[in-house]
């Protein structure tokens, strides 16, 4: 035994009125100053914005041309999984030696 299912009406879109367009907006404009508020929100885009500008700058500096140029090849190559097999292999070495990490500069 099957159950048979009635077909579905087809549902009319009535187009909203001009109170349910203001309700509608009146929340939108409700949650983006609930989440303009938020500190962690506030925090998060300003670490952002910085991340942002940093790369962007560290993108155009000649030094970095070099390292640009080695990831691009290494992603058009699909080395992605050999350099992870590598940084895999090496892990165990370096967890208990923390004294070559410092910045020199």
């Amino acid at each position: 035994m099957t159950a048979q299912t009635a077909p579905r009406p087809v549902r009319q879109v009535r187009p909203l009125t001009v109170r349910q367009r203001l309700v509608r907006y009146r929340i939108v404009v409700a949650v983006v100053r609930h989440v303009l508020r938020d500190r962690r929100f506030q925090a998060t885009v300003i670490t952002g914005v910085i991340a942002a500008v940093a790369l962007a700058e560290l993108g155009q500096d000649r030094e970095f041309r070099p390292v640009r140029r080695a990831a691009d090849w290494y992603s058009r190559h699909g080395a992605g999984q050999e350099l992870a097999r590598a940084r895999q292999a090496l892990e165990p070495h370096r967890r208990g030696s923390r004294a070559g990490t410092a910045a020199t500069g």
